[in-house]
């Protein structure tokens, strides 16, 4: 060996002793710390517990959804059914939280697999068409929800001849719901008894509208127009988001034969839209224009429409529920024949009810007449990507509104103090796919969310069936003290399955929301890679073969899950568990608050434990906000 040659092994040598002395230290110091502050681990008891060998620690599985529905222009939503779902259902609060997917058959079918908690047993489904929206609850069962589209049932099934006689919604995405109309900037007005709201705006149209209201034989509008949005938020059943609602007060004084009569006037003439109603009561919607139909989309079962008489009604004005489904209401205004450039509704009184003086709330969205705008053969009202011809659908783990937790212990393979807070981080994983249902690429949204570590430390995901050479490019890795030595397209070199750096030191990320984006260079079907979280990991301190994998994960082609150490090594299998079964990252389905410092995870969780030795089988919901599931003064930000 040359003289140069022995040198540089000495210094590698001289390194990682060094680097495992850092570790050690670590371990030294918290083993000291210990004796310094009120928390007593001479008696370890999670570390005592016995957990099954096998166990995993996973709070999610995957579950494959699929839909049979050959019918055109139909879209479904997907969401878990759980308790957070069913109270938004009943609530008057929207849209509808944690979405699993929305998206159009491809060839009269979609299969798709989601990752779910583990005690969610139904997958809620929303069907929408140029017909109806319906909805229907489909069961697990071993780990599989199929539905098959046969007719119309559900709630909100009934479709009214009037659609039947429409040829001009043929080319129509009836279901589209992204095109709201903007009345944040409307001007409100009256001379004597008659009221104006004008600039109401369509801007996919680029038309602009005003409604007149005129009352009759006696009748008021109280209080003029008014704009609402403070409390309410579209339901699933007509668009996603918030917006602003128009709100009408009206009083017959007794008269029978009393009335507030609205005409609504375009400046162009339009071919249909969405008429979106709340609490319509005792004063019924009576609609009199002569160049346009009306159809009830969707009103769960509080809404009723009378085809002969073109009146919408409460079907239990009495009621005064607001409930999600049954309190909000969409109809379908289309033209007779080709356009219509006015709508014209009166207000009058249920004649079966002494109610009166009825607050209603209104508002409007455009119908997308078959426009696509990328050309990729999926109209923009359903495609998330309408100007990118590569990309039509996302889907999102744990979902659309949602975050995972994964959180680590970095002293493997030695004990530690169990609160699972040296690194944290809150995250999400994006699919992309095309309109092929082909994957182009992914995203990972994350934050680091806790730092009670002593070293500093990276973070990366193993993505198993992606071939490296298969990514095009990687954007947004935050890569400062040369852990991962990396290809030009952002892989990790040397690795068998393509691995993706997000960061290199946790601790300068603390709090930071951050975005890293990967694009295929040729598109994969889904069921070709394995499924998120795929398999993150931990590089503790900067040592690039110290991978901290979740429980009976492996190793990537460039860790060592069983090094050489100085001390009582816990982790003498490699399979990233203690002895006794406990591992050193758990990944939780959505986020939760951490442990505080030094608070064993178990303190903080009460039925972490109960969970765990049940081998999951037991307590899977054990990290939910619950009464009586927690000890908030364990817990951080409490």
């Amino acid at each position: 060996m040359t003289k140069t040659g022995f040198f540089s092994t000495s210094l590698v040598f001289v390194a990682a002793l060094l680097l495992q002395g850092c570790l050690k230290q670590k371990y030294n110091d918290y083993l000291e710390s210990l004796s310094q502050d009120s928390t007593n681990l001479d008696e370890p008891e999670l570390i005592d517990l016995k957990f099954p060998s096998d166990f995993t620690f996973t709070t999610e599985s995957v579950v494959s959804i699929n839909i049979t529905d050959s019918s055109p222009n139909v879209v479904y939503e997907a969401y878990a059914y759980n308790d957070e779902l069913i109270n938004s259902l009943d609530s008057i609060i929207g849209p509808l939280p944690n979405k699993l997917f929305e998206r159009q058959p491809l060839n009269g079918s979609i299969l798709e697999s989601v990752s779910l908690s583990t005690f969610i047993e139904e997958i809620f489904l929303v069907r929408k068409s140029n017909e109806s929206v319906n909805e229907v609850i489909v069961p697990i069962i071993q780990n599989s929800a199929s539905y098959s589209y046969t007719g119309n049932s559900g709630k909100g099934a009934s479709i009214s001849t009037n659609v039947q006689k429409q040829s001009n919604t043929d080319c129509a995405n009836i279901y589209g719901q992204r095109f709201y109309a903007n009345v944040s900037a409307v001007s409100i007005g009256n001379s004597g008894d008659i009221n104006t709201i004008s600039n109401i705006q369509f801007p996919k149209q680029g038309v602009t509208a005003i409604i007149t209201a005129t009352p009759v034989n006696g009748a008021e509008l109280k209080n003029q127009f008014s704009i609402s949005g403070g409390g309410f938020s579209t339901p699933i059943y007509t668009f996603n988001g918030f917006n602003f609602w128009i709100r009408s007060k009206i009083d017959t004084n007794n008269d029978a034969d009393g009335y507030v009569e609205f005409e609504m006037t375009f400046d162009t003439p339009v071919q249909n839209l969405l008429m979106h109603f709340r609490s319509v009561d005792a004063s019924m919607y009576q609609f009199v224009g002569d160049q346009h139909t009306e159809a009830l989309l969707s009103g769960g079962s509080e809404f009723l429409y009378d085809d002969s008489e073109r009146i919408l009604k409460d079907s239990d004005p009495r009621s005064r529920a607001r409930y999600y489904r049954d309190g909000y209401g969409t109809l379908l205004v289309s033209a007779v024949s080709g356009t219509f450039n006015r709508i014209v509704w009166r207000r009058v009184d249920d004649p079966n009810t002494n109610v009166q003086n009825d607050t209603n709330w209104f508002t409007f969205s455009e119908v997308e007449v078959c426009n696509d705008q990328d050309g990729d053969g999926i109209e923009d009202s359903v495609d998330e990507y309408p100007n990118d011809a590569t990309r039509a659908y996302a889907i999102t783990y744990p979902s659309s509104s949602t975050k995972a937790s994964l959180i680590f212990e970095d002293l493997w393979p030695f004990m530690g103090d169990w609160d699972f807070n040296d690194t944290a981080l809150d995250y999400s994983i994006t699919r992309i796919f095309n309109a092929s249902n082909e994957m182009v690429g992914i995203d990972f949204d994350y934050m680091v969310t806790s730092d009670g570590a002593g070293f500093v430390n990276g973070f990366a995901f193993e993505i198993e069936g992606l071939n490296p050479s298969n990514v095009a490019s990687v954007t947004g890795q935050i890569l400062d003290r040369n852990v991962f030595s990396l290809a030009g397209n952002g892989t990790e070199q040397g690795q068998q399955h393509t691995v993706i750096p997000l960061f290199d030191d946790h601790s300068i990320l603390v709090n930071q929301e951050n975005k890293l984006s990967v694009l295929f260079t040729t598109p994969l079907l889904s069921t070709s890679l394995d499924f998120a979280p795929y398999n993150p990991f931990l590089v503790s301190n900067g040592e690039r073969d110290k991978e901290i994998h979740l429980a009976n994960y492996g190793p990537t082609s460039l860790g060592d899950s069983q090094p050489e150490v100085v001390g009582n090594n816990s982790d003498v299998d490699g399979d990233y568990t203690t002895e006794n079964g406990l591992p050193w990252a758990i990944n939780v389905i959505e986020s939760f608050p951490l442990p505080l410092e030094k608070e064993p995870l178990n303190e903080g969780y009460l039925f972490f434990e109960e969970w765990g030795l049940s081998g999951g089988e037991s307590r899977k919901d054990w990290y939910k906000d619950i009464p009586g599931y927690r000890n908030a003064t364990k817990l951080k930000g409490n």
